[in-house]
């Protein structure tokens, strides 16, 4: 699908932001499977699989936390083209070491750990820029994050398809020089939208203690954010260490670990396509419970190694409210904070969410080490059945989203359309206000 428009008008900065957010999805699918079943291949240690995805998890905790301060400086456009350069050079390093036969498992480690420090502020960056190019676009921000998340879904089914045959046909080596070429792509797709960038001033200059205010004082946001981190128990570690130890253990093929990832983004893509049209529609605690109770199947399907036609079918239910309700927390973030403190928002909630990715999937991987991969497999779905009963009794009468979607922004009316959006060649900086682009 091909999102540029010939002609230089205001919808053309959002749809280079569409594109790049899928290009960067492919790629995060397509590492999440080739980076465990590489390891694993290599190793065959589930407790070094386990490693690897801590070492690409941790750095997220702080590159999180600082990426709100990056973009206050540097501007949301800068950060991601900045950061997606040193994510390309580094990963493009990993087919060179396996050329030369040094791809020793620490040292792909600590490639992916530096690439993944450079992640989250991207990420970020690219967050922060959709409420901008959605009102000169004028497109509502929902149906913005829905499309985003649709994006997300659409690639999380090519991209294990493609990932898993890929890796049977050509092996590892081409699947890594893939991976490269669709991060330069990225780094092509952001000099695009730098250089489409408008002159913009912060209005203040703001720190992560106007951020705490922030969420002390708004109470949806607070516990929004709050009961949206049970996710990430399992989170990374799905993808990373219980699919792929699935496989493994059962000696299964890796176009049958592509069928699964892509069985979730399916699913993913169908909840995120329905939140981009019908969004006031959906409550946030039916989506809250419905969410606990996918990953409680998605685990359940693995324990009783049931025919694979039932449990790739059950993963794509799993990842139905998965998809809708990853666009609501995004717009629900988004609209209830205010722009100059967003970039720290959205730090903060990168940072609790990869603090508890990055523990659990350590956790997770000397558990299975430990105990085995059916005992931390009943061990989860003892937790997730316990969250559902949780969730369900947390229910409240004024939904946080219903609460929250009054203040979505709709096409503004003619008389009040913001300026036409127009590409600046130049920027000129001034010397004590940074700049935000």
């Amino acid at each position: 699908m091909l999102l540029f428009s010939r002609h230089g008008n205001t919808k053309t900065p959002l749809r280079l932001l569409w594109t790049a957010e899928g290009t960067s999805s492919l790629v995060n699918q397509f590492m999440q499977l080739l980076l465990p079943w590489y390891i694993l291949s290599t190793t065959g240690s589930l407790l070094w699989t386990g490693f690897i995805a801590f070492c690409a998890l941790l750095p997220n905790i702080f590159s999180s936390l600082f990426g709100g301060q990056i973009i206050d400086k540097l501007g949301r456009s800068l950060t991601m083209l900045g950061c997606e350069l040193i994510q390309f050079l580094l990963l493009a390093l990993i087919p060179v070491l396996i050329l030369r036969n040094a791809d020793y498992p620490w040292l792909i480690g600590l490639l992916i750990f530096l690439s993944s420090f450079f992640d989250a502020p991207g990420q970020l960056a690219r967050t922060a820029l959709a409420p901008t190019f959605s009102r000169y676009a004028e497109v509502p921000l929902a149906r913005t994050t829905g499309v985003v998340e649709a994006l997300d879904g659409f690639m999380a089914v090519f991209g294990p398809l493609l990932g898993g045959v890929l890796i049977a046909a050509a092996g590892l080596f081409v699947s890594w020089l893939a991976v490269a070429a669709l991060c330069l792509l990225i780094v092509i797709l952001s000099i695009h939208i730098y250089s489409r960038r408008n002159k913009r001033t912060q209005p203040n200059i703001t720190t992560f203690r106007h951020a705490r205010q922030v969420l002390e004082k708004d109470d949806i946001l607070r516990q929004s954010i709050i009961l949206t981190m049970p996710f990430f128990i399992l989170g990374q570690s799905w993808e990373l260490l219980l699919v792929p130890g699935y496989i493994y253990h059962y000696g299964y093929s890796t176009v049958y670990l592509g069928f699964l990832g892509a069985s979730f983004g399916l699913g993913a893509f169908i909840g995120a396509v329905h939140f981009a049209r019908a969004a006031r529609k959906l409550k946030f605690f039916t989506l809250l419970t419905s969410n606990y109770a996918a990953y409680l199947l998605s685990v359940l399907v693995l324990y009783f190694n049931l025919p694979k036609p039932i449990v790739l079918a059950a993963t794509a239910l799993c990842g139905v409210p998965f998809g809708a309700f990853s666009a609501m927390i995004s717009t629900l973030i988004l609209l209830r904070t205010p722009e100059n403190i967003r970039g720290k928002i959205l730090g903060l909630f990168g940072t609790a969410s990869y603090t508890v990715e990055s523990v659990c999937v350590l956790l997770i991987a000397v558990l299975i080490h430990c105990a085995g991969l059916q005992t931390t497999l009943a061990l989860l779905a003892l937790l997730f059945a316990s969250l559902v009963i949780w969730s369900i009794s947390r229910r409240k009468a004024d939904d946080f989203w219903s609460a929250t979607a009054g203040k979505m922004p709709l096409p503004a009316p003619k008389k009040h359309s913001p300026p036409p959006y127009q590409a600046s060649s130049q920027v000129r900086r001034t010397a004590h206000w940074p700049q935000t682009k």
